[in-house]
């Protein structure tokens, strides 16, 4: 198993310029839909309106990159301190079901790389939405959640 030093840079700012400039161009396509959906709708004519869910939704804008960086350091971190699956549950109820042969379509397949289309855009529209609120919360989330290493013998 590859080691993976999660703890290589500590800061927000360790992840590359170009990274953050990819989740802003991700996140421009949301701040605009949204904002349509606060624009009001009256006699054929569509107004633009600029109130405190247009402030709101622009805070959401500026504070989504740092979030799904943090959010994705969080996770990673987990994901390695959490021991690897014996190898009779590396496979979970999926692989019971495809062997049964029932027709489902999981949201995930074998590899866990894969991301599907639909659970992806959700959780970057509630990573939008929610992104001032988990620029609070994540910094308490990771000290509740960190896992104390175990200790040398």
């Amino acid at each position: 198993m590859r080691h993976v030093n999660v703890n290589r840079g500590s800061g927000l700012l360790t992840a590359r310029p170009s990274h953050y400039l990819a989740l802003y161009a991700k996140a421009l396509p949301l701040l605009g839909i949204f904002e349509l959906f606060n624009c009001r709708f009256a006699f054929g004519r569509l107004i633009f309106t600029w109130n405190l869910v247009s402030w709101y939704l622009l805070l959401c804008y500026l504070a989504f990159p740092g979030v799904r960086v943090a959010l994705g350091k969080l996770l990673r971190q987990r994901a390695v301190n959490h021991h690897a699956p014996a190898a009779h549950e590396a496979f979970g109820p999926q692989a019971a079901i495809y062997a049964a042969g029932l027709p489902l379509l999981p949201f995930r397949d074998y590899a866990g790389s894969e991301q599907r289309l639909v659970p992806g855009l959700l959780g970057a529209v509630v990573t939008y939405l929610l992104a001032p609120v988990l620029l609070v919360l994540l910094p308490v989330g990771r000290y509740f959640w960190h896992t104390p290493k175990a200790s040398a013998r």
